[in-house]
């Protein structure tokens, strides 16, 4: 039973890899600005929101990079709570648009009805009831195709999973997201 169930699981990632990883270089764009969508854990509790991202390609150990600076504001159910979460990451493109990445993170974090109170400082980070937690972070995602095949312009569907663990020990970990959203490449350039 558990060959047949470990032999149906290879041959369907077989099937994804050749139709969807192995295609010809996703990102055809120098910089990128990002929008979306997000929903994951956090303390044993649903978490959603939306985030935000700037980025920029380059090559490095002969791979297609990219450093990307990540924002997200994310409300938490129980116990109500809102996250400011903040990531700095490298990634590097292992095929086409599948990337690993890892680096900083830092949340802004309170509780839900400070957050109501005056929710521009408390996004900024200076509102008196934020607790400052940093930590690391590492991801994986993959970015598709450009739905504009020519031109300095593309824009591109995107997903992501993400995992910061910060630290202060007696507060939650780790915050745990998946994203859905699209890239707006600028300025078009070739890979090799």
């Amino acid at each position: 039973m558990k060959t047949t169930t470990v032999l149906k699981n290879s041959i369907l990632s077989l099937c994804i890899y050749n139709s969807v990883v192995a295609q010809e270089s996703n990102n055809m764009h120098k910089k990128y600005i990002e929008i979306g969508f997000n929903s994951g854990i956090y303390n044993g509790s649903y978490t959603g929101g939306v985030q935000g991202a700037l980025g920029t390609f380059f090559t490095s150990f002969g791979k297609r990079s990219a450093l990307d600076f990540r924002a997200k504001e994310n409300y938490t159910v129980s116990p109500e709570r809102q996250a400011g979460a903040i990531t700095i990451t490298y990634r590097i493109f292992l095929t086409k648009g599948y990337y690993l990445g890892g680096g900083f993170a830092h949340n802004h974090e309170m509780g839900f009805k400070n957050y109501l109170e005056d929710p521009i400082r408390a996004t900024l980070g200076n509102s008196k009831y934020i607790v400052h937690r940093s930590g690391i972070a590492i991801e994986t995602g993959y970015d598709f195709k450009s739905f504009i095949k020519k031109g300095n312009f593309g824009i591109y569907p995107v997903t992501n999973l993400s995992m910061s663990y910060l630290l202060m020990d007696k507060e939650p970990n780790p915050f745990i997201t998946l994203s859905v959203g699209f890239k707006f490449g600028f300025k078009r350039v070739q890979y090799n």
